[in-house]
């Protein structure tokens, strides 16, 4: 009978299997989770700070507001501490999650580096 330490060790190996064989480009952000070991829940909260930004975000530009910093620093300052703003940011944007947002995101946080 397979021991729980065994079946962990087999469903890391199947794991480590798996992402080997997707190109990992495509997807920067999970990549990004997998290397910083963040668990579900921690993601979760990643991409909920990102949907209420993006609600922020489009009703801002809605109506004509143009300073965006306040979203970055709350999004620098509400980010998960395994996570650095930045490289977060880019992963976001690279992988299509609310583009126009993390490209201005993006942008800013070039800017103020």
């Amino acid at each position: 009978m397979e021991t729980i330490e065994e079946r962990v060790e087999r469903l890391e190996y199947y794991n480590r299997l798996t992402v080997q064989s997707i190109n990992l480009r495509t997807y920067p952000f999970y990549t990004l989770v997998m290397e910083k070991h963040l668990t579900e829940a921690e993601v979760e909260d990643v991409l909920s700070l990102c949907n209420e930004l993006h609600r922020r975000f489009t009703a801002q530009t809605e109506n004509g507001y143009v300073q965006y910093l306040p979203l970055l620093l709350h999004f620098a300052g509400m980010l998960n501490s395994k996570l650095k703003p930045g490289e977060t940011i880019e992963a976001l944007r690279l992988q299509g999650i609310h583009p126009e947002l993390m490209d201005k995101l993006y942008e800013l946080a070039r800017r103020y580096e």
